[in-house]
């Protein structure tokens, strides 16, 4: 598997080591100390869990689709939160996050060519790799910061 500090996962590149990979799940050791982050992360991990690529395409389509638009969401309220925060490496991060929405992105637009299987293992690769170590390596670098300078406003700002 090819994961990098800067978001360089590529999902199409799967580690031939472990074929049936498993979702990662969520553990207390994820936790950044911030309770809206926290919480929509365990929620990611309680959705992905769900997803397999047993059953219709229809199903595994929407859900797909749920999985990327509850990210999507979640990326937003936490850049919201880093820029309230006046958090320094801002603009990095949001760099990685347009990297996974264009990984996000491009799995959409293929899905429907790929077999149920497929998009799982993908979306698997997606979660386990990226999303999973952007927690535990840039995650982890702005939680003290935004625990110190919290922002006024401790919920997700409005659409």
């Amino acid at each position: 598997m090819q994961i990098g500090l800067t978001g360089g996962f590529n999902p199409s590149a799967p580690d031939e080591r472990h074929p049936q990979l498993q979702y990662a799940e969520w553990s207390d050791q994820l936790e950044l100390g911030i309770p809206l982050i926290d919480e929509q992360h365990r929620r990611f991990f309680d959705l992905a869990a769900s997803f397999t690529g047993n059953g219709d395409g229809v199903r595994v389509m929407k859900t797909l689709v749920i999985l990327s638009d509850y990210i999507r969401s979640h990326l937003r309220d936490e850049e919201a939160l880093m820029k309230a925060a006046k958090y320094p490496g801002l603009e990095e991060h949001c760099r990685l996050h347009a990297d996974f929405r264009r990984m996000l992105a491009n799995l959409l637009g293929r899905a429907r060519q790929m077999s149920l299987d497929e998009i799982a293992e993908e979306v698997k690769y997606l979660i386990n790799g990226w999303f999973y170590q952007h927690i535990v390596t840039v995650d982890f670098e702005y939680a003290p910061y935004l625990v110190l300078n919290p922002p006024s406003h401790p919920h997700a700002p409005p659409e």
